[in-house]
């Protein structure tokens, strides 16, 4: 399995804007596929036996949804810290986070691997960065020693992050360096529920799939739209483009991301399914940013197993919004950003439950 941490700050994996930096871009990328495949190869000949630990703890305080419905009807996303339109979250929280911890056979501590569902864009700037869950792994080297590994997990977070928008503080600054905060609060919950870890056998099973869904791209009337807001506005190479950015250039960008997806996209995109299963912990390897009600489905459709949600693995980048959370405004749902149709997406996690049911 394959899946990524999803570091809003990790160095570049795509080129967004074609001609921009767009050599140093391409050194980085040959670099970095051969320090992968180093590491794989290291791990491989690190291979030792080992009993495995289990437990599942809280971690709280750090994690908020992050759309609204407000009070013109429409349902946005980050709509800002005190922003007085907002009536309710669109959504819910899942605090849960599983852990898996190693032991050497004869009692070394190896690591451990977790799962969480809180989005890794708490550094602000341009520095390199790991964001929250580097802080964990430092936390951990520090208790155990260098050689120990921490592998993190994305969990189902496609519609949640670290801003509460309800927040009075006015030192209150989630966006800039806050990932000193949020890895020191889940190492703690972490490391306080060490002891609670009990040990599981270690037999494992896997189940995976491939099945074909339809990507989702515009009509012929939406690209002239799409085109029009794009060609409206010329974008500055030097300025970072998120949903804080001036509407006019958030706009613009979304109106390309749009018009390459739809333009470059093949009609069909196969989507990889895979669970792996140890003990009564079921290890899902979702496609994509998933929103949490499809996590909690999951969840409720398999009560005596624990799920362990490993995000973004082994598909291309897509949000997988939930069926009531595809609106015009929203920025998870939008052409280019949603990859998927509503009722394709219900489908990929309906077919997740019925592969899970076979093991």
């Amino acid at each position: 399995m394959i899946s990524a941490t999803h570091s809003h700050t990790a160095g570049p994996g795509t080129i967004d804007n074609v001609g921009v930096d767009a050599e140093l871009d391409n050194f980085y990328l040959e670099w970095l596929v051969k320090v992968c495949a180093d590491t794989i190869v290291l791990a491989y000949q690190r291979r030792t036996e080992a009993k495995i630990k289990f437990t599942t703890t809280k971690i709280t305080g750090t994690t908020f949804v992050r759309n609204y419905r407000m009070k013109n009807g429409a349902v946005r996303t980050n709509p800002g810290i005190g922003n007085p339109d907002i009536i309710e979250p669109h959504g819910e929280v899942d605090y849960d986070a599983p852990m898996f911890f190693f032991e050497g056979p004869n009692g070394e501590n190896l690591g451990l691997m977790y799962s969480f569902g809180n989005h890794q864009d708490s550094v602000d700037g341009t520095q390199v960065s790991g964001d929250w869950s580097s802080v964990v792994s430092r936390r951990m080297k520090e208790k155990f020693g260098m050689d120990f590994i921490s592998i993190f997990f994305y969990g189902t977070a496609g519609n949640i992050n670290q801003v509460d928008v309800k927040n009075k503080d006015a030192d209150y600054n989630p966006l800039s360096n806050y990932h000193y905060f949020l890895g020191n609060t889940a190492a703690d919950a972490l490391i306080e529920a060490f002891a609670s870890l009990k040990e599981i056998d270690g037999k494992i099973s896997v189940i995976t799939d491939t099945k074909l869904y339809e990507n989702r791209v515009m009509s012929f009337e939406e690209i002239a739209e799409q085109e029009k807001i794009f060609n409206s506005v010329t974008l500055p190479e030097d300025m970072k483009l998120d949903a804080a950015s001036p509407k006019e250039f958030f706009d613009a960008c979304m109106a390309r991301r749009a018009l390459n997806h739809t333009y470059s996209s093949p009609k069909y995109y196969p989507v990889k399914f895979q669970i792996i299963k140890i003990a009564d912990v079921m290890i899902f390897a979702l496609p994509g940013e998933v929103f949490t009600q499809y996590g909690l489905k999951i969840k409720k459709a398999f009560p005596n197993n624990t799920c362990f949600f490993a995000c973004l693995a082994n598909n291309k980048w897509s949000y997988m919004p939930a069926p009531d959370c595809y609106f015009p405004e929203l920025y998870e749902s939008l052409f280019g950003s949603a990859q998927f149709w509503p009722e394709d997406t219900a489908d990929i996690f309906d077919h997740f439950i019925e592969l899970g049911k076979k093991l």
